[in-house]
C-alpha cells in the first residue's frame, strides 16, 4: 500500500510545510495562499507527469506478473533492462521539454498569475530535475509487483517519505545558521532528494536482492512491442485523466485566489487517497496476471471479489474519518483561515467521491493485470467526454463554482467505475 503513494505523499508534504510558515518570511510580494496554490498546481503537474509517464510500471507488471504465473521468467531476462533504459530516455526528453516550457504552462494553460505563476515554476524546475528517476523506480516497482513482491516498494517509500519530510522542515523554514530558509524551493530541493535515495534504494533490490535475472542484450526482447503496447494505450488514457485533473486547477484558478488554494489542498488530498486506494489496484493488478497467466477463472473472481470489497471498506473508513477529523486535517495542511472557512462547501462531495474511487481504482488493477489495456484507454475516454467535461461546462454555465467541480469529479469517477464492473461480470462468463 505504501509503494504506491510515494508521489502524493511528497507533494502533499511540501504543501503542508508550506501552508503552515509564515511565508512573508520569504518574500514580501508573496502570501501563504499563493504558495500553497503554487506548490498545489506544480504538485499536481508533477503527478501528471508521472501518471503518464510511469504507465510502464503497470505494463511490466502485467507482463511480468503473467511470465510469473506460467512459469516463463526467463523470458524477463533482457525484457526488464531494456525497460529501464527505455524509461531513462523518456524521462530525459519529458524533462527537457517540461523544463522550458513550464512557465508557459502554468500561465496559459492553469491561468496562474503572479506569485503563484512565479512560484509554482519555481518549485517546478526543482521538482522536475528528478522526474527520470522517479520514472525508473516506478517502473522497477513495476517488477516487483510482478513477481509478488511489494515489500521493497514499500520499504523504499517509507524511506523516502522520511526523509522528505525532515528536509522539508530543514529546507524550507531553516535549520540555525547551516541551511538558511528557502521557502517553496526547499519544499521542491528536499522531494528531489528523497527521489535521488529512493532510485539508488531501488537499484540496489533489484541488483543485489531480487535474484531476478538480468541480461543488457542489443537485441529487442520479443515481448517489447507487447509491453509498449500496453504502456501506450495507458499513456493515452493518463493523458486524458490529467487533461481533467488540470482543467479542474483552471477553472478554481478561474474562480478566485482562496477557490484555488482551497482547490489545490482538496485535490492533493484527493491524489492521496487516490493513491492510498491505488495501493489494492496494485494487488489486485498482480494477482490478475498472475491467475490469467494459469487460466484460473475462478480464482480471477474471488481477487475481484476481494479486492473490491477490502478497497470499498476502506474508503468509507476514510470518508468518516475525514468527516470527523476535517478541522485537524485541514489545521495540518494550511493554515489560513479563508480557506478553513471555504472548504467545508465541498468537504462532503469529496468524502462522498471516496468509495467510488474504491470500485474505480480495484477494477483499473484488475483489468491492468489482464493487460487490458485498451478497454482502460476507451472508458477513460467514454467517462471524461459523457460524465465529467458535460458536467462541468454545464455546471459553470449555469452557477460556477468549487463546488461545481467536485460534481464533475464524482460524475466522471461513476462511470469509470460502473462501466469495468458490468463489463467484467460478461467477460468473466465467457472466459
Amino acid at each position: 500500500m505504501l509503494g504506491g503513494i510515494v508521489e502524493p505523499v511528497l507533494s502533499l508534504t511540501d504543501l503542508a510545510v508550506v501552508g503552515n510558515i509564515g511565508y512573508n518570511n520569504f518574500s514580501e510580494s508573496n502570501e501563504n495562499l499563493s504558495a500553497v496554490a503554487a506548490v498545489g498546481i506544480a504538485g499536481s503537474l508533477i503527478s501528471a507527469l508521472v501518471w503518464i509517464f510511469a504507465q510502464m510500471k503497470s505494463a511490466i507488471s502485467a507482463v511480468v506478473s503473467q511470465a510469473y504465473g506460467s512459469f516463463r521468467m526467463r523470458n524477463m531476462a533482457s525484457l526488464i533492462p531494456q525497460m529501464i533504459y527505455f524509461n531513462a530516455i523518456v524521462g530525459v526528453v519529458a524533462l527537457l521539454i517540461t523544463y522550458f516550457t513550464s512557465a508557459w504552462i502554468f500561465e496559459h494553460v492553469l491561468s496562474a498569475k503572479g506569485a503563484i505563476l512565479e512560484d509554482a515554476t519555481a518549485y517546478f524546475n526543482i521538482r522536475v530535475l528528478g522526474f527520470p528517476l522517479t520514472l525508473i523506480t516506478f517502473s522497477v516497482f513495476g517488477v516487483f509487483r510482478g513477481v509478488q513482491n511489494t515489500w521493497w516498494a514499500m520499504v523504499i517509500s517509507i524511506i523516502g517519505g522520511t526523509v522528505n519530510i525532515l528536509l522539508d522542515f530543514i529546507f524550507v523554514l531553516g535549520w540555525w545558521d547551516i541551511v538558511a530558509p528557502m521557502g517553496v524551493e526547499g519544499a521542491a530541493w528536499a522531494s528531489f532528494v528523497a527521489q535521488v535515495l529512493m532510485f539508488l534504494l531501488t537499484i540496489y533490490f533489484l541488483v543485489f536482492k531480487s535474484g531476478i535475472k538480468l541480461i543488457h542484450s542489443l537485441r529487442i526482447n520479443f515481448a517489447f512491442r507487447e509491453l509498449l503496447l500496453i504502456a501506450g494505450n495507458l499513456v493515452l488514457r493518463t493523458v486524458v485523466l490529467n487533461v481533467a485533473l488540470m482543467l479542474t486547477h483552471k477553472f478554481a484558478n478561474i474562480y478566485g485566489t482562496v477557490e484555488a488554494a482551497t482547490h489545490a489542498v482538496m485535490l492533493n488530498l484527493w491524489l492521496f487517497s487516490a493513491f492510498f486506494l491505488d495501493a489494492f489496484a496494485t494487488s489486485a493488478n498482480a494477482m490478475a496476471g498472475k491467475f490469467l497467466g494459469a487460466c484460473d477463472k475462478d480464482a480471477m473472481q474471488r481477487n475481484l471479489n476481494r479486492h473490491l470489497m477490502l478497497s470499498i471498506v476502506v474508503a468509507i473508513l476514510l470518508s468518516a474519518l475525514l468527516m470527523i477529523f476535517h478541522s485537524g486535517i485541514m489545521g495540518v495542511l494550511i493554515d489560513n483561515e479563508k480557506v478553513w472557512g471555504f472548504y467545508p462547501l465541498v468537504l462532503p462531495l469529496f468524502a462522498l467521491c471516496l468509495p467510488v474511487n474504491a470500485l474505480a481504482f480495484a477494477l483499473d488493477g484488475v483489468f491492468k493485470g489482464m493487460g487490458k489495456a485498451k478497454f482502460l484507454r476507451n472508458v477513460l475516454f467514454i467517462s471524461t467526454l459523457f460524465g465529467f467535461l458535460p458536467v462541468l461546462l454545464i455546471g459553470d454555465y449555469i452557477s460556477p463554482g468549487i463546488e461545481i467541480i467536485w460534481y464533475a469529479i464524482i460524475a466522471w469517477m461513476l462511470l469509470r467505475g460502473f462501466i469495468p464492473y458490468f463489463y467484467f461480470k460478461w467477460w468473466i462468463k465467457r472466459f
